[in-house]
């Protein structure tokens, strides 16, 4: 396989995994919304959405990951560092393309402003968390990822202008929901040699609300679940790992760069701080599942999707 051909197979494979993770989101959603007793009202400046589920946020947003210092070498290879393990910061900014209901369907919000410009009103989302990077073998080629606690918030703004590329404009508008990230499920993947590499990784993160403006949803909410996926494509390209994707040309608040710490990472060479591109879907519920019938619920969700496919071929 030549490069040309790796690279399209790479660009092919982090597109339908980003689709594959919001659609089993949206079972997952179902599920709780079928378990759960209640309704949530969601208040909009343009109208009234009964049976609110969550948010699809826009799959050309950005991640930006600080303090990555784990990096595969057959230098490692010397020693054994197996075990060794590394806490890295990961920031996350977007706006909302959808408005889910509790089914894992959308609402039809016409004046939900999808960018920057435009009459109508913004959902914008800010997000910190942090996980532990744990050597899976002795040379760090292969590494484990755990997402561990942070915290997020969602803004409704009557005044569009979050910006992806300059990463402004998030979280200027009207609080209307807080929460806290209490940890999530671990991923394998493979380690390259210089951050950051090329490749896309699942992100499944629980956590709970713990703050919902009432004038805009009631009753209060109780937890939420982020499904997401993250992509590193080669380092300075203009276009992402899959050719939607713009970097940032800056990062308000990173503490990266000169003078207001508005700059994002350098190109080239090993880096330990890095932006990526970021696919997610939130949802919120009234009880928070046990871990383990949350897992095995989306397992049973996948074997229903596989077995509709089988017979569709068929």
């Amino acid at each position: 396989m030549n490069g040309e051909d790796e690279t399209s197979l790479s660009l092919y494979l982090s597109e339908h995994l980003m689709k594959a993770s919001k659609k089993f989101l949206a079972a997952a959603a179902l599920v709780v919304g079928v378990a759960s007793a209640q309704a949530a009202t969601f208040v909009t400046p343009y109208g009234v959405l009964n049976n609110f589920g969550g948010f699809d946020w826009t799959s050309s947003s950005s991640v930006l990951v600080k303090g990555y210092d784990i990096q595969a070498g057959s230098a490692l290879a010397l020693g054994n560092f197996a075990g060794k393990q590394d806490v890295i910061d990961v920031y996350y900014n977007s706006f909302a393309t959808a408005v889910l209901d509790a089914n894992g369907g959308t609402f039809s919000t016409p004046n939900l402003i999808k960018g920057t410009g435009a009459a109508g009103y913004e959902i914008t989302v800010k997000a910190h968390f942090q996980e532990v990077v744990t050597c899976a073998v002795a040379d760090c080629s292969f590494v484990t990822i755990t997402p561990l606690t942070g915290s997020w918030n969602i803004y409704l703004d009557t005044s569009a202008d979050a910006n992806l590329v300059s990463q402004s404009g998030f979280g200027d508008g009207v609080n209307i929901l807080s929460g806290v990230f209490t940890g999530g499920q671990t991923v394998f993947t493979q380690q390259a040699a210089v951050n950051p590499g090329t490749g896309t990784t699942l992100a499944s993160i629980q956590g709970s609300t713990t703050a919902t403006n009432n004038a805009f949803i009631t009753p209060n909410l109780e937890g939420t679940s982020v499904s997401s996926t993250l992509s590193f494509g080669p380092k300075g390209a203009a276009n992402g790992p899959n050719g939607t994707w713009v970097q940032p040309t800056s990062w308000q608040g990173s503490g990266i760069g000169g003078g207001a710490g508005n700059g994002v990472p350098a190109t080239g060479g090993n880096q330990k701080n890095f932006i990526g591109q970021a696919d997610a879907s939130q949802s919120f519920f009234f009880s928070v599942p046990e871990p383990t019938s949350l897992a095995l619920t989306g397992f049973a969700l996948l074997g229903l999707g596989l077995t509709a496919r089988r017979r569709k071929q068929a």
